[in-house]
């Protein structure tokens, strides 16, 4: 494969490329899809494709071809050095980062997952559904899937790089509901994900199944200001909107508020946020990013002050900062894994020093991250009342803005959880608004 990227590359230099980029994609996908209490359809594909990036005097375009051939490679270079010629220059254009040292990542890669046949993955797929029928007999699976990935990543650049990347990704989620006596609760989620075939579908089943069964009998509650305690898959919103806003390139952008706040507390002290290429089976762990850079573990947020943003290349160098490997594109930014560090109570603890509140486990609507807007649903939700759980809530919806709301953590589990890539405990809010009945 390498040979087909120095081709790309060669090529694009003869057409008069001052720096060019190449990167070669092969990506085999098995899905098992689950709807209504079966497995009702399996699918396999394979993809491939030759991506291409060219820089002709600051003028950047790409291309990119499904056909690998060396006759479709040559073409798809010509079409973006024409596309180049005819784009206006950016001014802001600095170059391709010189080639850096890769990490050692472990826990990418499962070789048994090469072997994995689609009917492997239906029974998967089924052990989630069967766990979750037995757990109870109120619970129906609403919809869900199970998918197994391989995929193999080549790169190079005209600055000499050149990196290879294989990786396994094997996940998969399950929405159950459960009925008594005419009653349906809310629906719950559960989601498993991980780089081996060690990802325990039987749990996820289970999960979902226990989750739907404890929203039965729900009650409305009236309006109040009081404490919210959100589980690691509400901080999956959260914490994700919260990455949005540290990107570098949102910043440049003038759509975070988070421009110009470097050194200041902008969360509450007990927070430490990281952003983790290299997390050991994080599912967006890699080697490099999608310029060559090498993937690596940044400090954001220490102690509630912002310390750096995330960055490629092309925007750190205009704003002055330093590149984190956190390349989406040439020219666009995205997290990695999200690391926030531990407290030091149990859920149970947290849940003691509630006056007055709910504890969610699943939300339904925005968390902006342009104005910190929090609006929606509290799903799998709890009313809590001097530190007891009295039933689940239904029909309540929380309003806020979520710079204040992290400005007013009090508490913080020890357990972090995984959900997909943020790695986060169970946060007590105060003073959020919630909306009832």
């Amino acid at each position: 494969m390498r040979d087909l990227l120095d081709l790309t590359l060669s090529e694009a230099r003869r057409l008069g490329a001052d720096e060019a980029l190449a990167s070669y994609r092969r990506t085999r996908r098995l899905r098992a899809v689950v709807k209504n209490d079966e497995v009702r359809q399996a699918t396999q594909t394979v993809e491939r494709a030759v991506h291409v990036a060219v820089i002709v005097g600051k003028r950047l375009a790409t291309s990119s071809t499904t056909e690998v051939t060396a006759d479709d490679v040559r073409r798809s270079v010509e079409t973006a050095i024409r596309l180049a010629r005819a784009s206006k220059p950016n001014e802001h254009w600095s170059g391709l980062p010189e080639p850096q040292p890769l990490p050692k990542v472990s826990g990418l890669y499962d070789r048994r997952v090469e072997s994995v046949s689609a009917g492997e993955v239906v029974e998967m797929a089924w052990s989630a559904v069967e766990r979750a029928r037995e757990f109870d007999a109120r619970v129906s699976v609403v919809d869900g899937l199970v998918e197994v990935t391989v995929a193999d990543h080549f790169l190079a650049t005209s600055k000499g790089f050149y990196g290879e990347d294989k990786g396994t990704v094997v996940w998969g989620y399950l929405t159950a509901i459960a009925k008594e006596a005419g009653e349906v609760g809310s629906f719950s989620f559960a989601v498993e994900a991980g780089r081996s075939l060690d990802v325990d579908f039987v749990r996820m089943g289970e999960k979902a199944a226990r989750l739907a069964v404890e929203s039965l009998r729900a009650k409305p509650v009236e309006s109040f200001e009081g404490t919210l305690v959100v589980s690691p898959e509400v901080a999956l919103d959260f914490f994700s909107a919260l990455a949005s806003a540290y990107r570098a390139d949102n910043v440049w952008k003038g759509s975070s508020p988070l421009a110009g706040k470097l050194g200041e507390q902008v969360v509450h002290e007990s927070l430490t946020v990281k952003d983790s290429g290299v997390v050991e089976d994080g599912v967006m762990s890699s080697l490099f990013d999608a310029e060559g850079s090498p993937r690596r573990e940044t400090v954001v947020i220490e102690k509630g002050v912002l310390k750096r943003y995330i960055s490629n290349t092309y925007v750190a160098n205009v704003l002055g900062i330093e590149a984190t490997g956190n390349a989406s594109s040439l020219l666009d930014v995205a997290p990695t894994n999200t690391l926030v560090a531990p407290g030091d109570m149990s859920t149970e603890e947290l849940l003691e020093g509630v006056k007055r509140g709910i504890y969610v486990r699943r939300f339904s609507g925005d968390v902006r991250f342009q104005d910190g807007v929090v609006s929606g649903v509290a799903k799998q939700a709890f009313y809590v009342e001097n530190g007891e759980i009295k039933h689940p809530v239904v029909g309540c919806m929380i309003s806020g803005n979520l710079y204040e709301m992290l400005r007013n953590v009090s508490g913080a589990s020890k357990e972090v959880e995984r959900v997909l890539n943020v790695y986060a405990p169970t946060l007590r809010i105060e003073k959020v608004n919630i909306v009832g009945k």
